[in-house]
């Protein structure tokens, strides 16, 4: 009977046991703590439990099966390994230390078959190396101490160029990003999730992920029966806590004002927000408001949510503010004296690369404003993700492209990473794509002045009067301030 390796490693880390415990038993984030794993994934849905397995790929070139045998929370956990190299147990104990240090103690027993028996027999410093490797990965991810990323003039320079930087949103792009990553072992319990746009695509798999990292989430969608089937996959897939739902047509303000009143009366301060939704649309359309459909969906209305939702946000310890763009803003410019696009040939891809270019410039004035509150507001591109919403508004792109796009979960990581990691709190107004940096213009041309910008900044304040269903005095003054200003546009 050959005889089994043993390895025995301990750890203190300044983390509290439950979340030493929620991050390291989700046990494929051994990915971002073990340097000898390629990818790992969960094969069993829910919390974990006695049966959860999980896949990893090791960059030797095999996989391991991973079984939870034995599970105590906050104390331990004992899975059975088995691949075609060796079998195992591996048993991971948790000491609370006081309230934020926790002891982790890392067992494992592992039989191997010929030769590499005999090779680890001969050479027993190599299991030492090995181990002393992933607990010291497991430390750092525990830790939680990383710089968050800076700038960097070679992306910058890659964006300018264009096609460089177009090949970086492709699902090569997320690959090669990937490669540079740091752990995110920071945890979303208890932490209050609001989430536009979150029945499919992006949102669906960002909504997903948070609520696996514990968030308590609530998902805005205009149909229910498509809101309530998203809410039963993420708390059947992740065993989450329930899910708020929070019906709402993003497209018509007066129901955004509704949503934003409703949870102003409930009170709970929200610990991330997340403007998700969006669409696409050719023809123009005009909603029941009289506004064009994109301008309305893609800035009117995250403006007007994001605004009335201050309170909440200033209410949270270190809210997040997180606005999902488009790369295709890089190709315009506000149009501050046409934001309903009502001059020239109607492009639905221009006005919406302009709704997006004007978040992209709320998001740098939130930024600046609410810095004293500890609010950390940032912008995102996914890249080019294989969604519903590609492939219905886009069908041309979607074709060429189809081999080279991403998941949505690889879409929605950078809205994950800003809502919960702990570096991404630490930097506010900027614009990502994969946990990177990436410039907001790469044009002169689509620069505003200061002068558009304030112009901006008061049309989207009056149309948010305008539309309030509370005020119609100050609605109808507002209406007849702007009628003012365009008149006297048209006369200059």
């Amino acid at each position: 009977m050959s005889k089994a390796v043993t390895l025995d490693k301990s750890i203190e880390v300044s983390r509290a046991v439950a979340d030493v415990f929620a991050y390291i038993t989700e046990f494929d984030n051994i990915r971002e703590w073990d340097p000898a794993v390629r990818d790992a994934s969960k094969l069993t849905e829910g919390s974990v439990r006695v049966g959860t397995e999980f896949n990893i790929d090791m960059k030797a070139g095999f996989s391991l099966r991973y079984t939870v045998v034995e599970i105590e929370e906050n104390s331990r956990i004992l899975m059975h390994v088995t691949s075609k190299v060796f079998t195992a147990e591996e048993e991971i104990v948790f000491s609370a230390q006081g309230k934020a240090s926790t002891t982790v103690r890392y067992i494992a027993r592992f039989t191997f078959a010929a030769p590499m028996r005999v090779v680890t027999q001969m050479y027993p410093p190599m299991m030492e190396r090995v181990g002393n490797s992933a607990i010291s990965g497991m430390k750092a991810a525990l830790e939680d101490n990383f710089a968050p990323p800076t700038a960097s003039r070679s992306t910058a320079l890659a964006d300018k160029l264009v096609l460089p930087g177009l090949w970086k949103f492709t699902r090569l792009g997320y690959r090669s990003g990937r490669r540079k990553w740091k752990p995110l072992s920071a945890s979303m319990r208890g932490k209050q999730v609001v989430i536009t746009g979150a029945t499919s695509g992006i949102g669906l798999a960002a909504a997903n992920e948070l609520a696996a990292k514990g968030a308590h989430l609530t998902l805005v969608a205009r149909d229910e029966a498509r809101a309530k089937k998203a809410a039963a996959s993420i708390e059947s897939s992740t065993g989450c806590p329930p899910i708020t739902i929070e019906l709402c047509d993003m497209a018509s303000i007066v129901d955004v004002h509704a949503l934003a009143e409703r949870l102003l009366a409930a009170g709970a301060p929200v610990d991330v927000l997340i403007n998700n939704a969006g669409a696409l649309f050719n023809p123009r359309q005009v909603t029941a408001e009289g506004l064009e459909k994109s301008f309305a969906l893609l800035l009117l209305a995250p403006y007007v949510l994001t605004e009335k939702l201050h309170p909440l946000l200033q209410a949270a310890s270190g809210a997040r503010v997180v606005n999902v763009l488009s790369g295709g803003m890089y190709s315009q410019k506000i149009a501050v004296d046409d934001l309903q696009s009502e001059q020239g040939e109607y492009s639905g891809a221009v006005a919406y690369a302009r709704a997006k270019r004007g978040l992209m410039i709320m998001t740098e004035e939130w930024s600046s404003r609410w810095a004293a509150d500890g609010i950390a507001v940032n912008a995102m591109h996914p890249g080019w993700a294989d969604t519903p919403g590609v492939e219905d508004s886009l069908p041309e792109f979607y074709s060429m492209t189809r081999k080279w796009l991403r998941t949505p979960a690889e879409g929605a990581d950078t809205i994950v990473w800003l809502a919960a990691a702990t570096e991404a709190g630490q930097v506010s107004g900027e614009f990502w794509l994969d946990r990177e940096q990436h410039p907001s213009h790469i044009f002169r041309r689509t620069r505003e002045t200061a002068q558009e910008r304030a112009q901006l900044l008061e049309a989207l304040q009056e149309y948010q009067v305008q539309t309030s269903p509370k005020k119609p005095a100050a609605r109808k003054a507002a209406a007849k301030k702007s009628t003012a200003k365009k008149r006297a546009r048209k006369v200059a």
